[in-house]
């Protein structure tokens, strides 16, 4: 209400000290209304359930892991494991898959370097990790269990810190960590 209270009174201001005004500043008025009206900040308004499939498993500066001199953020270029992991929301509030995309990374780096590496790489084989879990829904927030991920138009966002380790080259210490940014984009 406030709004249109300011148009208002800034429609008669300029109508009456502006010659030619009292036909453009109407609808200068009358067009972002409408044009927010369109608008809703309800949580309902996004709708969360459904498939969303794994696209992107993300690490700053990234690694070149299977040494075609390609450095790549997105892990998933990078890793020779198949991925068929996809999260499905459902409208009861429950969260689920039955398929994760699980290999097993190890990353060394080699002794007197910055940013040379060596990479331990192990697909899982042996069987398939499933879970259901909880969820609840805050605007562009999904909770699952007491994770936080972001939505952004069809791209669902999860950030585990220091989720990477990186180790010294004979694997028995961690030198540093680095996050893993997870994508999923909706089917």
């Amino acid at each position: 209400m406030i709004e249109i209270r300011s148009c208002f009174v800034l429609l008669q201001i300029v109508v009456n000290h502006v010659p030619n005004m009292n036909k453009i500043v109407p609808m200068l008025c009358v067009v972002p209304l409408l044009l927010l009206s369109c608008f809703n900040d309800s949580d309902d308004d996004f709708s969360v359930e459904g498939s969303w499939k794994l696209t992107e498993w993300q690490v700053a500066d990234g690694f070149d892991m299977n040494n075609d001199g390609v450095i790549s953020v997105n892990l998933l270029d990078e890793i020779d494991c198949q991925n068929d992991e996809t999260m499905v929301f459902e409208s009861t509030g429950v969260v689920s898959s039955n398929k994760t995309f699980n290999p097993t990374v190890e990353i060394a780096l080699q002794n007197g370097t910055t940013n040379s590496y060596t990479f331990n790489i192990a697909c899982d084989d042996e069987g398939i990790i499933s879970y259901a879990s909880n969820y609840t829904k805050k605007g562009d927030l999904i909770l699952i269990n007491e994770a936080v991920a972001t939505v952004n138009g069809r791209r669902l966002t999860r950030v585990f810190l220091d989720a990477i380790k990186i180790y010294n080259e004979d694997f028995t210490e961690v030198v540093a960590t680095k996050d893993l940014t997870v994508v999923y984009t909706k089917q």
